[in-house]
């Protein structure tokens, strides 16, 4: 009996944990941040999109104020880069990047492993066209000190990356113009990949949630993508 109490005990209070994290979640990722944020006509268009559960950003490849191609080179890639005018990039927990090229690959296991905040982190960077057909996205237009504030903060989750050189590599990706670079940090339950593309919007002084764990609360503080 008094085990059959203990277990109970446990399933009720981690149901407990799991919808406090959950109130807490939407509590803060609605509550907006920089809402006197103006975007700039004609300026660098940047997308936050999501496959439902998951963000990257999605920027353009090259502006006057920032060329990815030289922190994310060609010669990284598989297959050849140079014909796209965009580029995704995300972070999150490597294992768990790699186990799951597909949300049918996803395994309790490795997401309680990635939850538990060991293991490496990396950013996840794809060369590609714009935002997807199958995607969600935001969008918005930035004038360049926003724009650098934004590809600072990217920076500085990369690892030992001085001003100008290459990120470092750490695996090819799921195809050919795509591949994981060495990020700082550590994935856990209160910073996810979501949380990281939230932050960054937030030190930039752009439109997010004070957390925002899942991909909608991202989404909620942006205008509909463009196209």
């Amino acid at each position: 009996m008094r085990v059959l109490r203990f277990l109970e005990r446990a399933v009720a209070a981690l149901f407990a944990a799991i919808i406090l994290y959950v109130v807490a979640a939407l509590i803060l990722g609605y509550l907006p941040v920089n809402r006197d944020f103006q975007q700039t006509p004609s300026g660098t268009e940047i997308f936050v999109c999501s496959n439902g559960v998951h963000t990257d950003f999605v920027l353009p490849v090259r502006t006057p104020a920032v060329d990815w191609s030289r922190r994310f080179p060609a010669p990284d890639f598989v297959g050849p880069v140079g014909g796209y005018d965009h580029i995704g990039i995300g972070w999150g927990n490597l294992d768990f990047y790699k186990s799951t090229p597909r949300w049918s690959d996803f395994r309790v296991s490795t997401a309680l492993r990635a939850l538990s905040g060991s293991g490496q982190s990396a950013v996840h960077v794809q060369y590609r066209p714009g935002p997807g057909a199958a995607e969600k996205c935001g969008h918005l237009s930035l004038d360049d000190a926003h724009y650098r504030a934004l590809a600072d903060y990217i920076d500085g989750s990369l690892l030992n990356t001085a001003a100008g050189e290459a990120a470092v590599l750490a695996d090819p990706g799921y195809g050919a113009t795509d591949a994981f670079y060495i990020a700082t940090g550590r994935f856990s339950l209160f910073k996810s990949c979501n949380v990281w593309v939230g932050q960054g919007l937030k030190i930039a002084g752009l439109p997010s949630g004070i957390w925002t764990p899942f991909a909608f609360l991202v989404l909620d503080h942006l205008p509909d993508a463009a196209r």
